[in-house]
């Protein structure tokens, strides 16, 4: 078995180390077009944040953490100039996202969070032209603060007749101005005003996103800060940002899937932009949109099933059958919370969470909207405030709930040249590395089922060219099918070929709330092709019983050479919270072993075993 940490990608910077050493950055990684940055530690960290000027810099040091190599630099274009990582001193890494001069920022509004001790975010507000700010602000000129996020408006429902048309409000005055963005029958259409502008086209070293540079033009109003649901194309969504500089432009950035074709941008003699995909004709574009298709099929549509609360009242869980993608406002008018899933349909008999008089939310209403849109509409209960709308895996959401009395912001700023910037403590403290086994909640145990690697990251390369993070998500998937059939509740989490870092995989254990952790992977050694057979790993008390439980079962019902149960220190065991076992389903390196091992009817046999272990574990 063999671990990649994190791989380098565009907007990106990512530092490598070890998951045993402590102290150490595991990853860092700035998105300019949403201002967020976020970091994980292999260890527990209280961040400090400050706010330099001259020029204005946000600087975030990590007490404790050592970076182990040079100072790395990620240059961008826009307002933010540039985002670096450095060691400060002996014991301290720091952050530093550096705005170009000119502009700065409101401290009151830096939101920083921490998901656990290890996961750190944090939200940068709109950069401000320093003439354009009143000269020493009293608290009376400040906006007033909500304890609520601000959250774009749905987007799924176009407001127009077409599905397919987004237009804005007005146009800016001047120059070139991209007035509306156009979903057509090959590509993207940018109605404009003014002359032919100057475009770059470039897309990320990870593939995942191509960023349209469109100089000298200004967005209309109704297009700023707006993220379009595409999902064509191999496009999942789009966003404009307006660049301020020495000369305007225009930043469109799609957000793509891996293996989705490039794209070229040129000016159409339809008076706008024309973007394409790699294998489109230019001439096909010069004809008017063709009407908006008829809905497809339900089949088509994702199914929204539940809608519930987790065990600890700390989530609302939104469960599909198949990927779903949303939005959220929230109606300050109302007093609700509206999160917008678009390609979706209710249930027949869709379940939705019951309430009592402490319910952390008094209302929540299920309501379909035309063929194709389901919105979800949430009241809060008093003394209750909603966090993020977070997406666990491709087929379930969570929406925050937070009690009161947490820290917000602090006093407004002075006018020196170096500001605090209030850092809360993270939600949850980090729990010991070992729990007793579960506790039964009215029957319901939840288990996260984890399939080794994915995505980039293939694990041990095996005979053949079969590949580990194929046959553990085959196997994860069967191990997750029959628990359910058995009244389990289960969370993955990946269900596709897609790359989780090992603190995400952690950190999705108190998100659930889940009782019992299962990674599954398969083993490789170098030139010992005669090695084979299972192995199953633990940390704690709670799970060994767990790895016992499930080597005794595959060792019974399984042919399978008996490798032993072993303690070991690996990340997601001794880092865990709930009893945790990593089973080793054999060794692809073995000619015998991965031919059973890549064979569905072996599969269904072990994925049999391993969940009858889970099951007798949890006392079913």
């Amino acid at each position: 078995m063999r671990f990649y940490w994190l791989l380098p990608s565009f907007l990106s910077v990512f530092l490598f180390a070890l998951p045993a050493q402590a102290g150490r950055l595991v990853s860092a990684r700035f998105n300019p077009s949403q201002n967020r940055l976020v970091f994980t530690t292999d260890d527990g960290v209280q961040p400090k944040a400050l706010l330099l000027s001259n020029p204005t810099r946000v600087v975030i040091e990590l007490p404790g953490i050592v970076l182990d190599r040079p100072t790395s630099r990620q240059p961008f274009r826009g307002v933010v100039r540039e985002f670096r990582i450095g060691q400060k001193d002996n014991t301290t890494t720091s952050l530093v996202i550096e705005l170009v001069p000119g502009y700065t920022l409101d401290p009151q509004k830096v939101l920083v969070k921490g998901e656990n001790p290890i996961q750190w975010s944090v939200q940068l507000p709109s950069p401000q032209r320093i003439d354009q700010i009143p000269s020493n602000p009293s608290p009376s000129s400040l906006p007033p603060l909500s304890p609520l996020p601000r959250s774009n408006p749905p987007l799924g429902r176009p407001q127009t007749r077409s599905p397919a048309i987004f237009t804005s409000a007005s146009a800016s005055a001047g120059g070139i101005s991209i007035l509306n963005f156009q979903v057509t029958r090959d590509g993207f259409f940018l109605r404009t005003s003014g002359s032919n502008p100057i475009m770059r086209v470039s897309r990320g070293r990870d593939r995942e996103t191509i960023v349209v540079d469109i100089e000298g033009a200004t967005l209309a109003s109704g297009l700023i800060g707006k993220d379009f649901l595409v999902n064509r194309f191999g496009v999942r969504s789009v966003q404009f940002t307006q660049v301020q500089s020495s000369t305007p432009s225009v930043r469109m950035t799609l957000n793509v899937t891996e293996n989705s074709p490039n794209w070229r941008a040129f000016f159409s003699s339809l008076g706008g932009i024309v973007l394409l995909p790699q294998g489109v004709s230019a001439a096909q574009i010069d004809t008017p949109p063709p009407p908006p298709r008829s809905p497809s099929s339900s089949s088509q549509l994702a199914t929204i099933e539940s809608v519930e609360l987790s065990s600890n009242g700390s989530l609302l869980l939104i469960r599909a059958d198949r990927p779903i993608r949303a939005n959220a406002n929230w109606e300050r008018a109302t007093g609700t919370y509206r999160i917008s899933i678009s390609n979706a349909q209710l249930a027949p008999r869709v379940r939705g969470p019951q309430l009592y008089s402490n319910s952390p939310v008094s209302r929540v209403r299920l309501q379909q909207v035309g063929s194709r849109f389901v919105d979800i509409i949430v009241q809060p209960a008093s003394g209750v405030r909603l966090g993020t709308l977070s997406r666990i895996s491709d087929q379930l959401l969570s929406l925050q709930l937070i009690r009161s009395g947490g820290p917000l912001f602090s006093p407004p700023p002075s006018s020196n040249s170096q500001t605090s910037i209030p850092v809360p403590p993270p939600r949850n403290d980090e729990p010991p590395a070992t729990s007793p086994p579960p506790a039964r909640r009215s029957g319901r145990v939840v288990v996260l089922i984890d399939p080794g690697h994915g995505g980039q990251d293939s694990g041990a390369p095996g005979i053949g060219g079969v590949l580990e993070k194929d046959i553990v998500l085959s196997v994860s998937r069967k191990v997750a099918a029959i628990l359910r059939q058995s009244g389990v509740e289960v969370v993955m989490t990946r269900n596709s070929d897609y790359f989780v870092t090992l603190p995400g995989r952690v950190a999705m254990v108190p998100r659930v709330g889940a009782d019992v952790f299962v990674s599954i992977h398969a083993n490789s050694i170098r030139n010992r092709p005669d090695v084979n057979g299972l192995e199953v790993y633990y940390f704690g008390p709670g799970g060994e019983r767990l790895a016992r439980s499930i080597h005794r079962s595959v060792i019974q019902n399984v042919g399978v050479n008996d490798r032993r149960v072993r303690k070991a220190r690996f990340y997601v065991l001794r880092r865990n919270s709930v009893p945790s076992t990593l089973v080793e389903l054999g060794f692809v390196t073995s000619p015998s072993e991965v031919r059973r091992l890549a064979s569905p009817a072996y599969q269904n046999e072990m994925a049999a075993a391993i969940a009858r272990g889970i099951l007798n574990f949890i006392g079913r």
